[in-house]
């Protein structure tokens, strides 16, 4: 399928705008993001070489990719995760030349709190006003900005999107492995238990979930000695500890305030059944800004093309926080595929059915992030 893909791009010449459709963009993307050794020669000879450029975009650290012709051009904004390397992280590059080879101007902010991995409301506005500074340039089409993200970032794609100030802007949102319900992932990440038709369901996650949920929920609190005395204890395991919330179960509660003991508390909790009781409990300051955190919170704000993309069995958020949008978000497309790890993708002979699943996806989201034209 990808083959033929490519050679369809091929046929239609150097020109990145000609004649290319959705489908036929899709595999410039994907080739250049997985870089299979015998088609990413004919992508590269097809397609003009992206010129990238450094810069800052509502006073963030950004790279700009800009596609080979003439603009005004699509614009995307991706939204990576949480990741140390940010911008600079080899995928995320690999992605934005893909995009940029496809006709897209890609612009890759470096977020506060993405490569600290604590995510806040200040995350959200920051992302919101990328988009902003990013609809009103005069090299974008149309006064349009589609939004694309992977994993937390493809969550604060969906928030953005929902900003009434950015709304009528936003061609598309397209989410890699996103959450929808800030509590499934607080919930998975504490007790290993989601609710689900009323009940709680086991669901197993990767240690730097909890981790930044810990620095996350913690951050909520006034600055002060308890914000980090509990943000050292954190910091004193690190990301990649197997059970990196170990250190707050043993933490003397009675060493610190109201607020903060409320929250360790609640982080340091395992048990399922507790998991409302505590969360009601936490400072309305902390839950007002945990809400902001939740797409599914103003869902209905969701009017353009939203595609989403994940794997059966996430390492970190159930699949069933992508379907969850169908009920109030109309135009949301959920596709779920083997060849997809969270972020990571894996093709063999045995999978193909699933690529194809991926590449369907990947056509879509192109056409939509083009607006449809």
């Amino acid at each position: 399928m990808l083959v033929f893909l490519v050679a369809g791009a091929a046929a239609v010449g150097l020109d990145p705008w000609s004649r290319l459709d959705g489908q036929a963009r899709a595999a410039v993307v994907l080739v250049s993001f997985l870089e299979p050794p015998g088609l990413t020669p004919v992508i590269k000879a097809v397609t003009g070489e992206p010129r990238v450029e450094e810069a800052e975009v509502a006073g963030n650290p950004t790279s700009v990719f800009y596609p080979a012709g003439e603009g005004p051009h699509p614009a995307v904004v991706f939204v990576n995760g949480t990741i140390r390397e940010g911008r600079e992280y080899e995928g995320v590059r690999d992605l934005s030349r893909g995009f940029a080879r496809a006709g897209y101007l890609v612009v890759v902010p470096d977020l506060p709190g993405l490569m600290t991995d604590t995510i806040t409301p200040r995350t959200v506005s920051a992302t919101v006003d990328v988009g902003r500074e990013v609809s009103e340039r005069r090299d974008v089409r149309d006064g349009k900005v589609g939004l694309v993200g992977v994993s937390t970032g493809a969550s604060l794609a969906l928030l953005t999107a929902e900003d009434r100030g950015l709304q009528e802007r936003v061609s598309a949102v397209v989410g890699v492995a996103p959450y929808t319900d800030i509590k499934t992932v607080l919930s998975v990440a504490t007790t290993g238990h989601y609710r689900h038709e009323g009940r709680m369901v086991p669901y197993s996650v990767e240690p730097l979930l909890p981790y930044v949920v810990g620095r996350s929920v913690i951050s909520t609190l006034p600055e002060g000695p308890d914000r980090e005395a509990l943000i050292g204890e954190l910091d004193a395991v690190g990301r990649y500890e197997e059970d990196p919330l170990a250190p707050l179960r043993d933490y003397p509660q009675d060493e610190l305030g109201p607020e903060a003991g409320s929250v360790l508390a609640f982080l340091a909790n395992q048990d399922p059944e507790r998991f409302d009781e505590l969360y009601r409990e936490l400072p309305e300051d902390t839950r007002e800004d945990l809400q902001k955190l939740s797409p599914l919170h103003q869902a209905e704000r969701l009017e353009m093309p939203v595609e989403l993309v994940s794997g059966p069995e996430d390492r970190y958020f159930p699949v069933f926080e992508s379907y969850r949008l169908g009920r109030v978000a109309p135009k949301r497309n959920v596709t779920v595929t083997e060849v997809l790890d969270h972020s990571e993708v894996s093709v063999s002979l045995e999978n193909l059915p699933d690529f194809l699943k991926l590449a369907a996806f990947a056509g879509r989201a192109m056409e939509d992030l083009r607006g449809g034209t």
